[in-house]
């Protein structure tokens, strides 16, 4: 829908470069006639600048009245006429200097310091620059914290931009120097921030927004090749209304509207609206803190279950059976290699737990020393008689978990013969992200006729005490 009204002026932008060539003119006789259609208003790929209520104002045009300034393929020339004009009218009537500034289109350039430069945009009044390091392909940005609600609507349109190289932008300051006998560089160089609105996985900034010292300016910094008619439809209908509303009120835009006139609906509107957002950020703000706290205990332990060996696999395997609601210690802490690595009992069963590790597939003598454990047992001091043991082995641990055999031993003949049940800690991993508490004790128990939910731990009062399961009880439901 076009900004403007029945008695609103298209709002005058300034856009760096070059006017569009205009439409070939019609070859003689090819004019439109009967059976034929008349040519389009506005070519496929233009820009409809009368449809988004926008005057665009090129080169060689004024601009010291214009709203903001939109650069599709750098950052504008600084020391050029066009803009120098802009930020004198800006600066003129107190408003904010808008410039949505796109880099990285160009010749790049490679050294030993800075790697590929990509060209970056020249800030004005020594401000210093933006500098643009590509990216490698596969970049997935996310939004930044803290951004306000035009910032948000940026970043969250450019989220959707097709897949491109993005930039790593890196704000470089002029420096003077003080080094006696150089000339102090006069006026200072000025003070500045780089907000990001777009953060790469490393939270460097893909996208953001300059602020100088005082907030006189704000230049929003995207990747180049970023959807021209996207950036003209942020600009009038986000960032005009919150960074300068006189530019629309000059235009009468109705995108601008004084509260004060506003008709007691549309203001309990505005207001019902604007609650459902706080509401809305609220509960994102919620489930994001949920996710985050639901991660700290899902990655180690799905990192020790999938990759582990030692000690850190053996306190993954204690850490789902304590889930599962069984009760476990620590047999090396007693007897140390003596035993096997612990003992798990559950509905009035007793069992050895071995827990083993292979970077290929494991070796058929493995089970061989949970036998050696069982028959060592009684002979321990202290020990009560068990019901039997079971095998853990985080196998072939070299390759990608989807890779793996499915289970410890492929070869069917020797699985078929094992006197010990044998689980790989991938399958107890699954079963422990779906929270199938049944299907762990029947693997280490056996068919014991499950019926009774598993008791939820209780978390620890010393977080330094053996096991974690106060911290596993937060995934359980």
């Amino acid at each position: 829908m076009s900004p403007s009204g029945p008695s609103a002026a298209p709002i005058p932008l300034h856009v760096s470069g070059e006017p569009p060539a205009p439409p070939a003119p019609d070859v003689l006789g090819t004019s439109a006639g009967p059976g034929r259609q008349p040519a389009p208003a506005v070519r496929p790929g233009a820009v409809d600048w009368a449809a988004l209520g926008v005057e665009p104002r090129w080169k060689d045009q004024e601009t010291g009245d214009c709203a903001a300034v939109l650069s599709p393929v750098r950052g504008p020339a600084t020391g050029l006429e066009p803009y120098k004009r802009y930020a004198a009218g800006a600066r003129q009537r107190g408003e904010t200097a808008l410039v949505v500034a796109c880099t990285g289109a160009g010749e790049r350039s490679h050294n030993v310091f800075s790697g590929t430069v990509a060209p970056g945009i020249h800030l004005p009044d020594r401000h210093g620059s933006i500098s643009a390091n590509p990216l490698p392909v596969g970049v997935s940005p996310e939004l930044a914290d803290g951004l306000d609600h035009a910032e948000h609507d940026l970043g969250t349109r450019l989220l959707n931009r097709p897949p491109d190289t993005w930039f790593r932008l890196t704000y470089l300051k002029e420096s003077s120097s003080s080094h006696p006998g150089v000339a102090r560089m006069w006026p200072p160089p000025g003070e500045g921030e780089l907000r990001p609105i777009l953060v790469d996985g490393l939270g460097a900034p893909v996208a953001g927004v300059w602020v100088p010292a005082g907030g006189s300016a704000r230049w929003f910094v995207v990747p180049h090749g970023t959807d021209q008619r996207l950036l003209v439809e942020w600009l009038v209908q986000h960032a005009l209304p919150a960074y300068v509303p006189g530019a629309l009120t000059r235009a009468r835009s109705p995108l601008l509207r004084d509260p004060a006139f506003a008709t007691d609906a549309e203001a309990r509107l505005v207001e019902t609206i604007a609650e459902g957002q706080r509401a809305h950020e609220r509960r994102q703000s919620e489930l994001k803190q949920q996710l985050a706290e639901l991660r700290a205990v899902a990655d180690p332990l799905r990192d020790r279950l999938l990759f582990g060996t030692g000690h850190p696999l053996e306190d993954a395997v204690y850490d789902v059976l304590v889930a599962a609601g069984a009760t476990v210690t620590r047999l090396d802490d007693v007897y140390g290699t003596k035993s096997a690595d612990l003992l798990a009992e559950y509905g009035g069963r007793r069992v050895l737990v071995e827990v083993k590790s292979a970077n290929n597939r494991a070796a058929q003598s493995l089970p061989d020393k949970l036998r050696k454990h069982l028959n060592t047992w009684p002979g321990l001091t202290g020990t009560e008689p068990v019901d039997g043991g079971v095998l853990v082995v985080n196998h072939q641990i070299k390759l990608p978990p989807a890779q793996r055999d499915a289970e410890v031993y492929a070869d069917r003949a020797f699985a078929d013969a094992l006197t010990v049940p044998v689980i790989g800690s991938a399958r107890l991993f699954d079963w422990w992200r779906r929270e199938d508490w049944d299907a762990v004790l029947d693997a280490v128990f056996g068919d014991i006729g499950v019926a009774q939910s598993p008791v939820i731990a209780v978390p620890d009062a010393d977080p330094k005490a053996s096991g974690r399961p106060g911290l596993l009880s937060r995934l359980r439901r």
